[in-house]
C-alpha cells in the first residue's frame, strides 16, 4: 500500500516538541525519506502452455480372409443354394440376397467352393455354370455388403476354366487379393506357353491388372497351375 508522507513527518515534529528549553538548541536529526511505494498490480502468473493432445494412431487396416462359406463376413457360414436361374444366399445375420445364374445346363449348378479372393472379409461363391468333355467352368459371385453380384468378364458372366487336355489347360488361383486366370498351350505336350491374366474384383466385374506370358516345361508348377483351381475351397 502507499505510505503517507504525513505519517513519516509526524514522529519528527513530536520529538521536537518534547525537547527541553535552554539556550542550546536541540539538533534536528537528519533523516532521509524512504522511497514512496506505489501500488503495482500483482502480475498474473503466466499460464503454462497446454500441451497439444497427442493424436491417437489410426488403426492399421488388416485384411483377414473370411471363413469358408461366410458370404456376409459376420464370422458364421451362410446358407447357399442354386438353381439354373438363381443363386440364393440366406445370411446368418438375417435377410436373403439373390443373383441371376446363367448356366449352360438346365440342372442346378453345383457350388464348387468359396474363396475370399479380394481379402475383404467376405467369401465369394463359385458355381459350376458350364462343363465340357474334360473341362469345368466356374462363375464367381460376390456380395458387397448390400447386394449379391454375378461377376462379369468380356461382356458376359465370367467363365473360369478348370482342366483340359494334354495340349491345352485352364486354371485359376488366388494370390495377394487378386485372381489369376491361367491357360497353357503346347504343340508336343512337353513345352508349354503359359498365359496369366491377373484381375482385381470390382463390384460387378473382373478388372484386368496385368498380363504375362512364359515358356515352361511339363511338370513345372506354372504348367500344373494352369490345369486346376487353387483358390480357397474351390475344387476341394
Amino acid at each position: 500500500m502507499r505510505r503517507s508522507l504525513t505519517l513519516v513527518l509526524l514522529p519528527v515534529l513530536l520529538l521536537a516538541g518534547c525537547s527541553g528549553g535552554g539556550d542550546k538548541a536541540t539538533p534536528t536529526p537528519s533523516f532521509s525519506l524512504p522511497p514512496i511505494e506505489t501500488d503495482s498490480p500483482t502480475p498474473s502468473p503466466t499460464p503454462s502452455p497446454t500441451p497439444s493432445p497427442t493424436a491417437s494412431p489410426t488403426p492399421t487396416s488388416r485384411h483377414v480372409p473370411a471363413l469358408n462359406g461366410d458370404v456376409d463376413g459376420d464370422g458364421t457360414k451362410d446358407s447357399v443354394r442354386a438353381t439354373a436361374e438363381l443363386l440364393t444366399v440366406e445370411l446368418s445375420g438375417g435377410g436373403t440376397v439373390t443373383a441371376p445364374v446363367h448356366a449352360e445346363s438346365p440342372r442346378s449348378p453345383a457350388v464348387l467352393g468359396y474363396a475370399d479372393v479380394d481379402l475383404d472379409g467376405r467369401s465369394e461363391v463359385f458355381l459350376e455354370t458350364a462343363e465340357g468333355a474334360s473341362t469345368q467352368f466356374a462363375t464367381p459371385y460376390r456380395y458387397d455388403g448390400k447386394a449379391l453380384h454375378e461377376l462379369q468378364l468380356d461382356d458376359g458372366p465370367a467363365r473360369l476354366g478348370i482342366g483340359g487336355s494334354v495340349t491345352h489347360g485352364d486354371g485359376f488361383r488366388c494370390a495377394s487379393g487378386r485372381l489369376q486366370v491361367l491357360s497353357s498351350d503346347s504343340q508336343d505336350g512337353t513345352t508349354y506357353t503359359v498365359h496369366t491374366d491377373t484381375y482385381r474384383l470390382g463390384t460387378t466385374d473382373l478388372l484386368l491388372v496385368t498380363s504375362s506370358t512364359k515358356q515352361a516345361k511339363a511338370g513345372d508348377p506354372l504348367v500344373e497351375a494352369s490345369y486346376q483351381p487353387d483358390c480357397g475351397s474351390v475344387g476341394d
